[in-house]
């Protein structure tokens, strides 16, 4: 039998130690966000000092003052920054202005519902999971896939609802669209600087062997696994033979997804069209775009004006050098 731990499964083998399938947590400074910034800084001859565990940063260079703060670099204009960090507000501005997005329908939550009217939530998040019969419940201004969750009940959503309000002031609630790939973009000033696409990760089945099975070989085979997004519980099924199966539903890095450089050239003209049309619209700077694919069509999933590169950069020697070469161009564009 396969314990678990808080709903995660635990492999043990034979002579090593328990294996818990879950995220690795690290202090502020351990990032190599923290460690690429000031490596940036003195091979550019800027002074940097550190704030609030390493999470504020001022620069200093030539009579220029300049600070990042989080994943922050100042690029983007205040408002531009506030509509980006709120997915419903992007939402409504990129249906406005005819930009195909995933919709992300706002829902304040009931300690703050006096300001925006008295009709409650609860109708009308019934209606959508009618309508739709499968929903997206996440934190308005979350990032990285946490407190994210599929329902596709009244149980489900009302669970989703608590968990999401309790730690959030709004949630945002989307139709469930079945993504063939989601793609990260990160542009500067204009220019998309790069393109991946996130690879779920999966395991193949054999006819023989279970999905436990399967991952504790992988997880043997030195392999990197996470369990806690799946939907499936059944982790005793048996697989058919060259039967895929994603040990996942969110495309998150941080959740076990994997960067693949994107290299097609009809992808890219297709994620570029539509990029561009956002950045010119909605005056961005510096950020990162999250476009998917649905259905052979693509739509702008979210914005994030902060560009966060910590688990791209960690995956080997070039992406961490990509990560750094795009953070090196939005400093010296802040020291100007």
């Amino acid at each position: 039998m396969v314990p678990k731990y808080n709903g995660i499964i635990v492999c043990k083998f034979e002579g090593a130690r328990e294996i818990f399938l879950g995220g690795v947590e690290m202090e502020n400074s351990e990032r190599n966000f923290v460690k690429i910034i000031k490596e940036i800084c003195e091979e550019e001859n800027i002074q940097i000092e550190s704030f609030s565990y390493d999470w504020i940063f001022k620069l200093h260079k030539n009579g220029v003052y300049n600070y990042i703060l989080g994943y922050q670099f100042g690029l983007n204009t205040c408002s531009v920054h506030s509509i980006c960090c709120d997915k419903s507000a992007a939402s409504e501005v990129m249906s406005a202005l005819n930009i195909p997005n995933i919709e992300h329908i706002f829902f304040m939550s009931p300690t703050n519902q006096k300001y925006v009217g008295k009709n409650g939530n609860w109708l009308a998040m019934t209606e959508l999971l009618n309508t739709y019969g499968k929903l997206v419940c996440k934190s308005n201004n979350g990032t990285g896939g946490n407190s994210v969750y599929c329902v596709s009940n009244q149980y489900e959503l009302e669970n989703a609802a608590f968990k999401v309000q309790r730690s959030s002031r709004a949630m945002a609630i989307s139709p469930y669209y079945d993504i063939e790939n989601e793609y990260r973009t990160i542009v500067l000033n204009g220019e998309i600087k790069l393109v991946y696409v996130k690879q779920r990760p999966y395991i193949i089945g054999d006819g023989i062997h279970s999905i436990a099975n399967l991952v504790c070989k992988e997880i043997e085979n030195g392999k990197s696994v996470k369990l806690d997004e799946m939907e499936q519980k059944d982790f005793y099924k048996i697989l058919d033979e060259n039967e895929i199966f994603y040990l996942g539903w969110k495309h998150n890095l941080g959740k076990g997804s994997y960067a693949v450089i994107e290299d097609s050239d009809i992808v890219i003209r297709n994620i570029q069209e539509i990029v561009y049309n956002v950045v010119e619209k909605m005056n961005i700077r510096f950020a990162s775009i999250d476009i998917v694919k649905c259905n052979g069509e693509y739509k702008v999933l979210e914005i994030n004006s902060g560009v966060m590169m910590e688990h791209f950069s960690q995956q080997d020697d070039n992406t961490y050098k990509i990560a750094k070469n795009i953070y090196r161009e939005a400093i010296l564009e802040m020291m100007q």
